[in-house]
């Protein structure tokens, strides 16, 4: 395994962990005769495995006590008392088309999703846009600069010597699946990656502005999770000692679609502005390598 797939595998466990953790606290809250003992214990078990393991394990323990007896104030604070069951999302948000992590089910059978994210620095990743969704809420369309980029790969790896010369011809899965034994093909997509993704926001930011307002409203509503999911969402970031907590629906406003406008922050990213106050950026990347995996933008919280 690669450093970067480690860092990868060992960033996945650990916010794992920190849900599950969080669930465990909330289902203890709230009386439910119902444990995650065993998704903490098989967890903590993994993520030991990785370098500094214990410590990491450690750390999140820490970080989803803290943001527990946060969000647990906060609840009742909102007088969200009536809590029958407690639900672990986990992956499940890819097909679940949702932000929440961890689910609250009401009496009443409402449901209160609740976004968790446990950064050093920063707001975290608010959603990954695959290209499919990019296409069809952008009108993005870099299909072309894409095949060009991968010609450029093929005549670049042509003029290496050896297996590397054998993979031109090679199919794109093949190449991609070979950049771990050959770091080379990294340095190559990277380089000829990065024309994509300079020329995706330009066209990103002219498609965005050309957006009506119900069109607008529906790409921001995708980034915020709002666009299909039926929750009412609660946010929670925890930096450090501090641990921000507030409804999603302070978004509402903003997501009416009326002043959005979309600027350019540096070449590989942008920013979507509200009343010229910015609510989002968003960075042109691909998802696992530059230039030799799948395009897809990052939305970031300012």
């Amino acid at each position: 395994m690669s450093k970067k797939d480690w860092l990868k595998k060992s960033s996945r466990s650990k916010a794992d962990l920190f849900e599950v953790l969080i669930a465990d606290y909330l289902a203890k809250a709230f009386k439910i005769k119902k444990d995650f003992k065993k998704e903490i214990n098989n967890l903590t078990n993994l993520l030991k495995k990785f370098e500094n393991g214990q410590l990491r394990t450690e750390e999140e323990q820490i970080r989803a006590k803290q943001t527990a007896i946060e969000l647990i104030k906060f609840l009742k604070r909102e007088n969200v008392n009536n809590v029958k069951d407690v639900e672990w999302v986990g992956r499940q948000y890819q097909t679940q088309k949702t932000l929440s992590d961890v689910d609250l089910i009401l009496t009443n059978s409402d449901v209160i999703g609740v976004s968790l994210k446990s950064t050093r620095i920063g707001l975290g990743t608010q959603k990954n846009l695959g290209y499919r969704a990019l296409r069809e809420h952008l009108s993005l369309n870099i299909d072309k600069e894409i095949e060009k980029m991968w010609e450029k790969i093929r005549l670049n790896l042509g003029k290496k010597s050896g297996k590397l010369k054998l993979l031109a011809n090679a199919a794109r899965g093949i190449i991609k699946n070979k950049k771990r034994k050959y770091p080379v093909i990294k340095k190559i997509g990277k380089k000829y990656g990065h024309s994509v993704q300079v020329k995706s926001v330009k066209q990103s930011i002219k498609n965005f502005n050309n957006l009506g307002q119900e069109e607008k409203s529906a790409f921001v509503k995708l980034i915020f999770g709002l666009e299909e999911d039926k929750r009412r969402l609660l946010n929670t970031v925890t930096q450090k000692n501090k641990t921000s907590i507030y409804w999603n629906e302070v978004y509402n406003s903003i997501i009416s679609g009326k002043g959005l406008l979309a600027r350019k922050l540096k070449n590989v990213s942008y920013g979507i502005y509200s009343n010229n106050k910015l609510i989002l950026r968003l960075q042109a990347s691909f998802t696992n390598g530059i230039g030799i995996s799948a395009y897809c933008q990052r939305a970031f919280l300012p």
